[in-house]
């Protein structure tokens, strides 16, 4: 493999098309999957402003297809692919959630794109016990409050993972921008945005006498832009899960400058359901 078409520097291109040119790459594999998630809610919302126009039964989809590409280089043994997720739902404007291309060996994983930050992904706490639509911050959630920290969401950045040993793993993403994302050109540098975020991650999961067993801790800084509503941020949290016999006991607690916040929850599975 050429490694002057993996990492192309930053042109950012070092995708698909350049890798797969390369004579000593393996066979390309491309895989479709995804998910489709329908759900039947029910509730009472209270509301501060004197709103009280909410349904309180309503019906929802949430879907996406996923494109995955996939192959080994032949002559170093590196892993190299890429991921695209679009969205499905009749309601969205946006064609995609998550673009990513990446290559994993030996030294971990290296991920470049418009993906979920390590903070985000690495964290563990009462969401993790999730059933159905995604649990209590899900497709139905229970609160429109942050069950995490503030997080860089799929804005581009560039993420790395330690190779996992004796069962922990590191991980750490950077983010110029949390409002730029995409094909996007020239984004402003005082519309209110954090920049220049570090999100970073720790986990642990192993089993011991029936008991499995998984620990995170997470954090993140950031600069804030002209018009920021925090300013500076900083972050920091953890939360761990215990399964045992089908059920799953979770809990978390991440504080930040927007909130702290402290969740449990619990998921019971029997065959194919959970609850």
């Amino acid at each position: 493999m050429d490694f002057k078409k993996v990492l192309l520097g930053t042109t950012a291109v070092f995708g698909a098309s350049a890798m797969i040119s390369s004579a000593q790459a393996g066979d390309l594999e491309v895989g479709v999957s995804g998910f489709m998630r329908t759900l039947a809610a029910f509730g009472d919302l209270d509301n501060e402003s004197g709103n009280n126009d909410s349904r309180s039964f309503y019906f929802r989809n949430d879907s996406e297809v996923h494109v995955n590409a996939r192959a080994t280089d032949d002559e170093t043994g590196l892993s190299y692919g890429a991921t695209i997720e679009f969205e499905t739902d009749t309601n969205r404007n946006d064609n995609t959630d998550e673009t990513w291309i990446f290559i994993s060996g030996g030294f971990g994983e290296l991920r470049f794109g418009d993906e979920d930050g390590a903070s985000d992904n690495m964290k563990i706490g009462g969401f993790s016990a999730a059933a159905g639509t995604g649990g209590i911050d899900g497709a139905g959630e229970v609160a429109s409050v942050d069950f995490g920290l503030t997080n860089s969401s799929d804005a581009t950045k560039v993420i790395y993972y330690s190779p996992v040993v004796s069962g922990f793993q590191l991980g750490v993403s950077f983010t110029p921008d949390t409002g730029h994302a995409g094909a996007q050109e020239n984004p402003a540098d005082n519309n209110g945005n954090l920049e220049d975020m570090v999100e970073a991650g720790a986990t642990y999961a192993g089993s011991f006498g029936g008991l499995d067993v998984k620990a995170a801790v997470v954090g993140y800084t950031a600069d804030g832009e002209d018009g920021s509503p925090v300013g500076d941020a900083n972050g920091i949290g953890g939360g761990a899960s215990v399964g045992f016999a089908g059920f799953t006991f979770a809990g978390g607690y991440y504080a930040d400058e927007n909130q702290d916040n402290i969740n449990a929850g619990v998921k019971g599975s029997f065959g194919p359901a959970n609850v």
